[in-house]
């Protein structure tokens, strides 16, 4: 999987680097449109039919794209040609990311026992401007089951102030015994 995550990349950021800046978001839109088709089960069976010329194969997938970019065009010929079409879903995300990225932004996830307010949000953006110098999208879901608290996600950090994650912390150290007091 890892490797997959990494050719994906390598793909999303040679296409990133040969566009203009301008480019970007509509490079993001028909990769995202590229990705969409090939979910469809009878357009799968025809691009990864091996009888049917790379020709065919292009031109029928990049027909789902309205004018697209000269760039895109020929990352969806080399995938084709490669048989590597399959990548498409992680060359969107990784492209995605990069864009993000580039633009000085980062998604945040928060995990919530309740809806949260707007001063809440805002402290949470706050925290993550501070811990990474990057605006954050925030994308927030209520799942009643944490009880109280939040969990935040981004980049590869994870801030748990959730009662269910206290108490699994708590659990955990009992299991682990006493510990020593040095005086």
């Amino acid at each position: 999987m890892k490797r997959i995550l990494s050719l994906a990349s390598k793909y999303s950021n040679a296409l990133f680097e040969s566009l203009a800046s301008e480019n970007h978001e509509k490079a993001l839109s028909q990769l995202h449109e590229l990705s969409q088709s090939i979910s469809n089960e009878e357009l799968s069976k025809f691009l990864f039919d091996p009888t049917i010329q790379a020709g065919r194969k292009t031109g029928m997938l990049l027909s789902f794209v309205e004018r697209p970019l000269e760039q895109i065009e020929r990352l969806a010929a080399l995938l084709v040609s490669m048989k590597r079409l399959e990548l498409l879903p992680d060359i969107e995300t990784s492209f995605a990311a990069r864009l993000l990225f580039e633009s000085k932004m980062i998604d945040v996830e928060v995990d919530s026992a309740l809806e949260l307010t707007s001063e809440d949000k805002e402290a949470i953006l706050e925290k993550v401007r501070e811990k990474t110098g990057m605006q954050g999208l925030l994308k927030v879901t209520v799942d009643p089951s944490m009880i109280a608290g939040y969990v935040i996600r981004f980049s590869d950090e994870v801030i748990d102030t959730s009662l269910s994650g206290r108490l699994k912390r708590v659990s955990q150290e009992l299991r682990s015994g006493p510990r020593e007091v040095i005086e």
